[in-house]
């Protein structure tokens, strides 16, 4: 009996040494995120318009909605660049006041666009994933997860002790955890979820406030062509705000992609 036991736990033992040596390392899959999302800054351009839905909610205690403010925008390309035109507050449409201020805003854009060589702003553009962020965590590989009919690679994340904090945004950097899915095949995030580590005092002495709780999720699709975009996210942010609460949730949901008119490209739900 003890043989047979010992037996099959030494055949656990191979096969759990077998599944982990066919996981890639954290650093390699890191490093191709990293890698990609340089690639991406370089392109450029956007090339999909879409709308937008954003919801603010202020919450009581027990994270329940006391008021909210809906908002739908049209995102929109101008110059290769995403523009977001606010179209609708709370289901309705915009009053002739809040049209002109939009106007303005799109007018402002557009002269701010023109106005600049646009390769030199896509030369300038850093990736959203600078190598200096990623050096202030360690990563561990959980295992692989199917995620959308594609396999990603599961990654934890925390930051490394004794990271140099020189200003508020390290700090910042250093109180936060979470886990990231890693697509295998383009290496791109396809979901990211984020967590406040302990309660982060704002200004001296807390004199401005506090965190206590600030939670991220992140969802993204790859389109047909793939690219990657962002469809959902949600943060979380409950604190306080020199003597008040503060509990906020901000939504926000991405659909409709579609190339611009005239342009080739898919278009997805």
């Amino acid at each position: 009996m003890w043989l047979l036991m010992w037996v099959i736990l030494v055949h656990a033992a191979v096969a759990c040494r077998g599944a982990s040596a066919d996981l890639p390392s954290a650093s390699n899959v890191i490093a191709r995120v990293v890698e990609r999302a340089s690639q991406i800054a370089k392109e450029g351009e956007a090339k999909y318009l879409y709308e937008k839905r954003s919801l603010f909610e202020e919450l009581n205690a027990h994270r329940q909605t006391t008021q909210s403010t809906e908002k739908l925008y049209e995102v929109m390309l101008i110059g290769g660049w995403p523009f977001s035109r606010l179209v609708k507050v709370q289901g309705r449409s915009l009053t002739p006041a809040e049209i002109r201020s939009e106007d303005q805003k799109e007018q402002e854009f557009r002269n701010k666009v023109a106005g600049r060589n646009l390769e030199a702003m896509a030369e300038k553009k850093e990736p959203w994933l600078l190598p200096e962020i990623v050096d202030r965590y360690e990563f561990t590989v959980l295992g692989t997860e199917e995620y959308d009919s594609r396999r990603t690679v599961v990654l934890e994340f925390k930051a490394k002790p004794g990271n140099a904090e020189r200003n508020l945004q390290d700090k910042i950097y250093d109180r936060f955890a979470g886990k990231l899915w890693v697509d295998q095949g383009d290496a791109e995030i396809a979901k990211l979820e984020v967590h406040l580590t302990e309660e982060f005092s704002l200004g001296w002495l807390g004199l401005f406030g506090s965190l206590s709780e600030c939670d991220l999720s992140l969802r993204r699709q790859r389109m047909p062509d793939g690219t990657w975009v962002n469809a959902k996210s949600t943060i979380l942010i409950v604190g306080r705000k020199v003597f008040s609460p503060m509990r906020y949730r901000t939504t926000e949901e991405s659909s409709g992609f579609r190339a611009p008119s005239g342009e080739k490209g898919q278009t997805a739900p």
